[in-house]
């Protein structure tokens, strides 16, 4: 599987769950590991990720 940034390669570990958030280690770019039904392969989606609140 590749980013859809810039078409590096994600690694995605074997011991993968369903949320999980895999990161491109060339753009660092981050994604969601989304299961496809009724199988056991993964498909990605960009990962909304919550910014910190510092107190504001």
């Amino acid at each position: 599987m590749n980013c859809v940034e810039c078409d590096g390669p994600l690694i995605i570990p074997s011991d993968a769950i369903q949320g999980e958030i895999v990161g491109c280690k060339d753009c660092g770019t981050s994604y969601e590991l989304v299961k496809v039904t009724n199988s056991d392969l993964f498909t990605i989606r960009p990962a909304e990720l919550e910014e910190e609140d510092w107190g504001e």
